[in-house]
């Protein structure tokens, strides 16, 4: 029996004219096969970069209509392409932008949330032996303005894709053959896994990790999406993303993510009462901006003593949007923007029922000599914010000690 799979391909694999033409041969032989695939494909590599920077060369905090409506063109780019490549094979296809699919967002720019996907016209053309080709990361609101949804968006779209026509998995190709207990550019001693839970893989996407996008794991986990992460240069396994009772082995601590892209935003004097934070955090989400830690601490100095401080952290993608929120609302506040910090975490759904874990965290740290800055603890994870000059030395530390490494 023919099997209908969503497939997600990113930026590297569809980098060059060369790799898209071998990903064609690659679908060719899937459709030999028996499977009916649903193709969703990312910019070229790059691309999306390029078009960033053109528009902060105008504009650095500008983030509207016009941004989303040029950010999202290199998927058109990809998806043309790749529908070229497999109609030369004799692969009957249909390339779809958001819009005619209909990928219903709301509005916030550069970060829109996908609210509804009508899946019957994907099962139409699947039925035809139409492969349907999607733009990854792009949606459209209520008002028909394009929008997009943030870093890793096209594994959302994929993901969402696969809830919408009910199918039991969804495969995200990319550049690496697995997830691994860290990023082994970093970690040299990083090894391959071949199962996480969503709850850990929620929070290492959360913490950095540049695998797979947070919210595609969220819809994953809620409409029971079996995610399996593979290589496009190799036809294997790679790394399944499960219900956590699917996930036999529970290791205390089952990695190390980390985000090199953190900045904190530090504010003093803070005003008082509750009303100004109130109002700076439910603006800050509204925008789309996620505040990872934060610490509210009181001045001892004698001239400001009774003042309270505030200390932030977001990612560097979302200081533009962040600064325009605090210029708007700390008017009498001296703001301080720290950058080239970076996130260092440890992650595992073992930590549970494990006590001491945060005591070796902070031990190993201390004896690295790396200062901590910011600290944010859950029951499956510990996060601190530290200087990026520390970043490896942090990591390389923390996998030997949690017994992550790959035995030589």
């Amino acid at each position: 029996m023919s099997k209908i799979l969503v497939k997600k391909y990113g930026g590297t694999s569809v980098g060059s004219i060369e790799r898209i033409e071998s990903l064609a041969d690659r679908l060719v032989r899937d459709i030999a096969r028996g499977e009916k695939p649903i193709v969703v494909a990312s910019a070229m590599s790059g691309e999306t970069n390029k078009l960033i920077a053109l528009a902060e060369k105008i504009d650095p905090d500008y983030r509207g209509p016009a941004y989303d409506m040029l950010i999202a063109s290199g998927e058109q780019v990809s998806i043309s392409l790749l529908a070229i490549a497999l109609e030369k094979r004799g692969v009957k296809t249909q390339p779809l932008l958001a819009y005619q699919l209909g990928i219903l967002t709301d509005s916030t720019h550069a970060k829109a949330r996908i609210k509804d996907i009508n899946g019957s016209k994907l099962i139409e053309l699947v039925n035809k032996n139409i492969v349907p080709i999607v733009a990854g990361f792009q949606g459209v609101d209520e008002d028909d303005n394009i929008t997009t949804l943030g870093r890793g968006g096209s594994d959302t779209t994929a993901v969402a894709l696969a809830a919408a026509i009910k199918a039991d998995e969804c495969e995200i190709f990319t550049d690496v053959p697995a997830v691994f207990t860290a990023d082994p550019r970093l970690v040299p001693k990083a090894r391959e896994v071949s199962k996480f839970s969503y709850d850990e893989m929620m929070e290492m996407a959360a913490l950095g990790s540049k695998v797979l996008h947070i919210r595609c794991v969220e819809i994953g986990a809620k409409y029971g999406v079996k995610i399996h992460l593979r290589s496009t240069f190799e036809e294997r396994e790679g790394t399944w993303i499960l219900p956590e009772g699917e996930v036999m082995e529970q290791a205390v601590v089952s990695s190390v993510t980390h985000d090199a892209n953190t900045a904190v935003f530090k504010l003093f004097p803070v005003p008082p009462g509750p009303g100004f934070l109130a109002e700076l955090f439910k603006t800050l989400a509204a925008k789309g901006v996620i505040v990872d830690i934060i610490t509210q601490s009181e001045s001892d100095e004698p001239s400001t003593k009774g003042q309270q401080r505030l200390a932030f952290s977001v990612t560097k993608e979302d200081v533009p949007l962040t600064r325009q929120v605090l210029k708007d609302l700390a008017k009498n506040v001296d703001v301080n923007l720290i950058e080239n910090m970076a996130k260092i975490s440890v992650v595992g759904v073992g930590m549970r029922n494990h006590p001491g874990v945060a005591a070796r965290f902070f031990a190993t740290l201390a004896t690295q000599n790396v200062p901590i800055h910011i600290v944010t603890t859950s029951e499956i994870k510990i996060s601190a914010v530290i200087s990026q000059a520390d970043l490896q030395k942090a990591a390389t530390s923390l996998h030997t000690e949690f017994s992550l490494d790959k035995i030589d």
